[in-house]
């Protein structure tokens, strides 16, 4: 049996289906994950696999000692010092969930790609012509914010986002912001129900 808690520590299963579901990260295997999708309740068509990554805070004044790039450098080692990776396999997903993940992943495509064919062709068009026109630099400015913007639906679309779930600092539990009633239930009694 899994005992469903909150980060305030209500039992309630109700209740933790408003705030965050936390349950041990042993239980993210396709035998003990419930049938159903995390955010809609909906019963699961396909089961992934991906990784979660805990958030870390890093010690230190950006400041004062993170002003330049060695600083730079010593945050970031300090902060793969601390990340903690869970793996979680088979966990549910929904007919809506897939497509929310294809229509993000979609628009970021659309603006990376459609950004670099924009730069590319300012470039080649300046080239060409031999002139300097606004036109060529609107368009080649415009190319690189779309693909800088393209992180913003990429992101959007990454698994721990769709399934709303992130890990402890530890990594010894998966917690799940907002979950549907349907998957609390089943998590609190054990999962496990259908394997697509």
């Amino acid at each position: 049996m899994v005992v469903v808690r909150t980060e305030d520590g209500v039992d309630d299963v109700a209740e933790a289906a408003q705030k965050v579901l936390e349950f041990p990260a042993e239980l993210c295997v396709p035998e003990s994950l419930p049938g159903v999708c995390s955010w809609h309740g909906a019963p699961c068509t396909r089961r992934i696999d991906f990784a979660l990554q805990s958030r870390v805070e890093v010690s230190g004044n950006r400041v004062l000692g993170g002003g330049n790039v060695l600083g730079l450098f010593g945050r970031l080692g300090e902060r793969a010092g601390k990340v903690v990776v869970t793996r979680v396999r088979g966990w549910p997903l929904c007919p809506k969930c897939l497509v929310r993940r294809l229509v993000w992943f979609g628009a970021a495509q659309v603006l990376f790609w459609g950004g670099l064919l924009a730069v590319l062709a300012a470039v080649a068009a300046r080239v060409v012509t031999g002139e300097t026109a606004a036109v060529f630099g609107a368009a080649l400015l415009g190319g690189f914010a779309a693909m800088l913007l393209a992180a913003v639906p990429f992101s959007m679309g990454g698994v721990p986002r769709v399934v709303r779930a992130r890990t402890s600092e530890g990594g010894e539990s998966v917690l799940v912001d907002r979950p549907h009633p349907a998957f609390a239930a089943e998590v609190s009694r054990g999962g496990g129900a259908g394997a697509p």
